[in-house]
């Protein structure tokens, strides 16, 4: 009987958690409703943007997270974007740690619902070709692949997180190196917003080519892009092994 309550404990916790997140998605989606404007507006000058998110007063920061929460969990938004958004908005270390505590809330709450729901939940959020796909590639990997696989661009490190909430591996060490994992790309994600409007003209022409081509690049040849990195990810791995 103790067993099974100490079973249970976890699982009504994350219960707790998940509605809790899911209330909180409700309440900025109802804020974003009662102060929304013309967008494409308010997006064309930086002060207006600003002046838009602090109606929203003390839950501004909140909406940042919540939006990278959800970019893990349902991946609509591009998490590089919500980086260079969210340095533009509160500067870079503001911004910088809200991206990563939301990336560590979703990463966190990708591997509960691996854990807790299981695969049929998993494949409401996972096309199959992916998980049958990952299912196989993670198969008896350990922490250090997947931090590698975190750290890597062009690779679905999202749908990692449900993959790691199927393993046995354990998710507040695994939610930990998903974070750090990400750092580096979060870090000059948010840099660039935050400079944004003192670079010059033609600092953009490289950072924009540097952004657009391989974007292009991995929309064209995904699946050859994304072996050409895990097979760099897998030789790191036997290198430091």
């Amino acid at each position: 009987m103790e067993k099974q309550s100490s079973r249970s404990a976890p699982r009504a916790i994350s219960v707790v958690v998940l509605l809790s997140l899911l209330l909180l998605l409700i309440a900025v989606g109802s804020m974003g409703w009662r102060h929304r404007v013309a967008l494409w507006d308010v997006f064309q000058r930086q002060d207006d943007l600003q002046t838009w998110i602090a109606r929203f007063g003390a839950w501004g920061p909140v909406v940042s997270v919540v939006l990278t929460i959800a970019q893990v969990i349902l991946a609509p938004i591009p998490g590089q974007l919500l980086g260079v958004v969210n340095g533009y908005l509160f500067g870079l270390w503001p911004g910088f740690l809200y991206n990563m505590l939301g990336l560590f809330v979703g990463s966190s709450l990708a591997m509960g619902i691996g854990r807790l729901l299981g695969r049929p939940a998993v494949r409401w959020l996972v096309s199959p070709r992916q998980l049958a796909r990952w299912d196989g590639l993670a198969r008896r990997q350990g922490p250090l692949f997947f931090f590698l696989v975190f750290l890597f661009p062009f690779v679905p490190d999202d749908v990692a997180c449900f993959v790691i909430g199927l393993s046995p591996l354990p998710i507040p060490t695994m939610a930990v190196l998903a974070t750090l994992g990400r750092f580096p790309g979060v870090f000059v994600s948010c840099w660039i917003g935050a400079h944004s409007t003192a670079l010059p003209m033609w600092a953009w022409l490289p950072l924009g080519g540097g952004s657009i081509v391989p974007a292009w690049l991995f929309w064209r040849y995904r699946a050859t892009v994304e072996n050409i990195v895990l097979r760099w990810i897998h030789a790191l791995q036997r290198y430091v092994s």
